[in-house]
């Protein structure tokens, strides 16, 4: 089988170098990392294997040629073609035939470098690869909170304790207290006074010269 090398983008964009490389260098290694263990020293851990990585070097020949293994076109056709692939960041079909060993894989490119040979005008240029493996970001779902009503809260009306402390059946008279006075205080009327007189033996020509620390007697019916 003829030895040729191909790139290519979803079969749409393609093209066979037109040189073949003298070489093509496979890198396969690991990824392990280095520990240090007191009582061992150094050891290392094996991971995922590394990207496989390719390389190569050849050139585009600036005229026709009887070696070249595909039509002819300028130089420019296959440097504006690649770099067009580099800057959309695209994934490119590598395939490499050499009889029983083939390479076929999805690639990105990672370095290109070219230059004009000194007296000629082919262009000396070289190539890095590496495989690159689909993948497509899960979709995070963002689950919103839950947004919970709180309960009605509610308002217990605790009702007012009424002051169950019994009034005095007794009540001693002090600066500015009149009969008036003490019956609106335990009955809510003053006009109730004369009940209060009364039990007492007070006399009309008393009312406004009550002694102060006099003791007046509470009727019990003001009191219960």
């Amino acid at each position: 089988m003829e030895r040729a090398i191909y790139f290519s983008i979803n079969d749409r964009e393609m093209f066979r170098l037109p040189i073949n490389p003298e070489k093509v260098n496979v890198k396969t290694e690991g990824d392990g990392e280095e520990f240090t263990i007191a009582s061992l020293g150094r050891v290392n851990v094996p991971k995922h294997m590394k990207l496989e990585s390719f390389s190569l070097e050849s050139f585009f020949p600036a005229q026709p040629s009887h070696y070249s293994g595909t039509t002819f076109k300028q130089p420019k056709y296959y440097i504006d073609l690649i770099k067009k692939w580099m800057a959309n960041r695209q994934p490119v079909r590598y395939i490499y035939v050499n009889g029983s060993f083939t390479i076929n894989e999805l690639v990105t490119i990672e370095r290109f470098e070219y230059d004009e040979s000194f007296g000629s005008e082919d262009v000396n240029f070289s190539l890095e690869l590496k495989k690159y493996v689909p993948f497509s970001p899960k979709k995070m779902k963002v689950v919103k909170p839950k947004t919970t009503t709180a309960p009605p809260q509610v308002v217990k009306n605790t009702p007012t304790r009424q002051n169950t402390k019994p009034k005095p059946t007794t009540y001693t008279l002090k600066k500015g207290d009149s009969l008036w006075k003490v019956a609106q205080y335990y009955t809510g009327k003053g006009s109730n006074y004369p009940e209060l007189q009364k039990l007492n033996g007070i006399k009309d020509s008393q009312l406004r010269k009550l002694p102060i620390g006099l003791v007046l007697k509470i009727p019990p019916s003001w009191v219960k």
